[in-house]
């Protein structure tokens, strides 16, 4: 059975949403390949995007991009336990050389959690945080 669990990044919610972005049509051909996929977010990931949309494109796109996760079925947003945020700090820790946020960080501790191995995004940490990024 194919895997279609996938974590999904702000880099790619922005990509996405913003025709100016210069990863959207790369992101536009890859969301076309990801159908009937099970997408999982965090609430950092949310308060992310969210605000990167309301401060670039305003806030209708915001308002609609936090409804599409909030109440469609495409997005499991993960829980965050006490453990999870301490093994986002051990991966900050390992990772110490590298400008690599919390939220990434958290990420990827989410994903090992979950066992998901693919990210939607388009930032070159995630595969140095042993992650596979999604091409199209």
């Amino acid at each position: 059975m194919k895997d279609n669990k996938y974590f999904i990044d702000t880099s790619a919610l922005i990509a996405l949403n913003d025709a100016r972005d210069q990863y959207h049509t790369e992101a536009r051909d890859i969301a076309t390949t990801l159908n009937n996929c099970q997408f999982f977010i965090s609430d950092a990931v949310i308060n992310e995007t969210y605000t990167l949309l309301r401060y670039r494109l305003g806030f209708q796109k915001a308002a609609y991009f936090l409804q599409t996760v909030l109440s469609g079925d495409s997005f499991v947003i993960a829980d965050v336990t006490n453990a999870t945020r301490l093994h986002t700090q051990g991966i900050l820790e390992q990772f110490s050389d590298q400008k690599i946020s919390y939220c990434d960080a958290l990420s990827v501790a989410i994903m090992k959690e979950m066992q998901i191995s693919k990210i939607f995004a388009f930032d070159h940490h995630f595969e140095l945080m042993g992650t596979q990024l999604v091409r199209p």
